[in-house]
């Protein structure tokens, strides 16, 4: 009898290590996806078909900022055509983040910000026009 108490014991004390182990959360646990702002600009201020416009974003709210990746992906706001992704984004610190792009026609882009940190993807939509 004792040792069946022993093998019971040791079986809890495992599913109860294993438990702790896995609920113990990253520091993006806590991370809702409302409170991450996002800002998109460019410079130049106005885009321009075939001139390279550098995306800006600015994003607050983030918990763990650092271990932030970010990819832009670009659409024609009536879907028309398959979307470009850039993924070659630079961290200029404090939240921001630019990547060059050079804009193909003058219309209506929704530009899909995409922010990976460890296990959370969160996409912002913003809407951007790009002149002749």
């Amino acid at each position: 009898m004792g040792n069946l108490f022993g093998r019971l014991l040791l079986a809890i004390s495992v599913i109860l290590v294993v438990l702790t182990g896995c609920g113990s959360s990253a520091s993006t646990g806590d991370q809702d996806p409302k409170n991450v702002k996002v800002e998109l600009s460019t410079i130049p201020e106005q885009a321009r078909s075939g001139e390279e416009t550098n995306l800006q974003v600015t994003i607050t709210g983030l918990v763990d900022e650092k271990n932030t990746d970010v990819q832009f992906e670009i659409r024609h706001s009536d879907n028309s055509g398959l979307p470009d992704l850039i993924q070659e984004v630079e961290s200029k610190g404090k939240g921001k983040y630019t990547a060059p792009y050079v804009f193909k026609n003058a219309a209506k882009y929704d530009v899909y910000i995409h922010l990976y940190n460890q296990d959370i993807h969160i996409t912002k939509k913003k809407p951007l026009v790009v002149m002749e």
